[in-house]
């Protein structure tokens, strides 16, 4: 399986995981870590955290298990939450930075998914757009633009996510966006803008990154030859019922 991506560095990580697996992540949030973009800051930790915790054989073990691969998908993030807040010098009342973030780790035909916050991921598939994540986020007024996240990394010590698995097919397209699109007729436009080929850009208001699927034809399992008796062994078993019969 060949994956490929690309997008706004402050924005976007692209990462392969040994030679099976390839993590892609989206964030997006506000405030600063260390004089650098919260985004900047959450990236270079979630690349830094993912190659550290992908080495050695144990990861190779957990790729086969689903079950295994959430608690990995954990863990990574609510490392990456304690790195934020314990960086920005927040507290539980007083919140200097925070970030959204979806992460998508493609292991052969599976794909595994992390969401929290505003980013979102959508998978194209035969010309239809599917939502992947829900958007964390409310407003007391519709006519007003601006929104209060509900769940966010790096405002408090303790932090919900959202973790899911889907299985991937060759054409499928895995698209993040810096922004959950508006509605029904945002997702017919991105269908058509990923059919056209664009990969990766500016989709209206929505920074997105397409990662396309090419997933190498499998051979089928070569067919086993029936088992068949050896003629020997049929002889020498009639040889001794010929033998039983004579002796009776």
């Amino acid at each position: 399986m060949q994956l490929t991506v690309s997008g706004h560095r402050r924005r976007y990580l692209q990462l392969m995981l040994g030679s099976t697996a390839s993590a892609y992540a989206v964030c997006n949030g506000f405030g600063t870590i260390d004089g650098q973009p919260v985004e900047e800051a959450a990236l270079r930790e979630l690349q830094s955290t993912l190659q550290r915790r992908s080495r050695g054989a144990r990861f190779a073990y957990q790729i086969a298990k689903p079950k295994a691969m959430a608690a990995f998908l954990i863990a990574v993030v609510s490392h990456l939450n304690a790195y934020l807040f314990k960086r920005s010098a927040a507290h539980e009342d007083y919140v200097t930075s925070g970030a959204s973030l979806t992460l998508i780790l493609v292991c052969k035909d599976r794909a595994y998914l992390a969401h929290v916050g505003t980013t979102a991921a959508y998978v194209v598939r035969s010309g239809y757009v599917v939502a992947l994540t829900k958007d964390d986020s409310c407003s007391f007024d519709d006519d007003q633009p601006a929104r209060i996240l509900t769940r966010a990394l790096g405002v408090g010590s303790q932090m919900q996510m959202s973790v899911c698995s889907f299985r991937v097919a060759s054409g499928d397209t895995l698209v993040l966006a810096s922004k959950r699109l508006g509605g029904v007729e945002d997702r017919r436009a991105l269908a058509k803008w990923i059919m056209r080929g664009e990969g990766t850009g500016t989709f209206g208001e929505h920074t997105v990154a397409a990662v396309p699927i090419h997933m190498a034809q499998v051979s089928p399992p070569m067919a086993l030859p029936a088992h068949r008796t050896p003629l020997w062994y049929l002889m020498a078993a009639l040889l001794l019922s010929l033998l039983l019969i004579l002796s009776i």
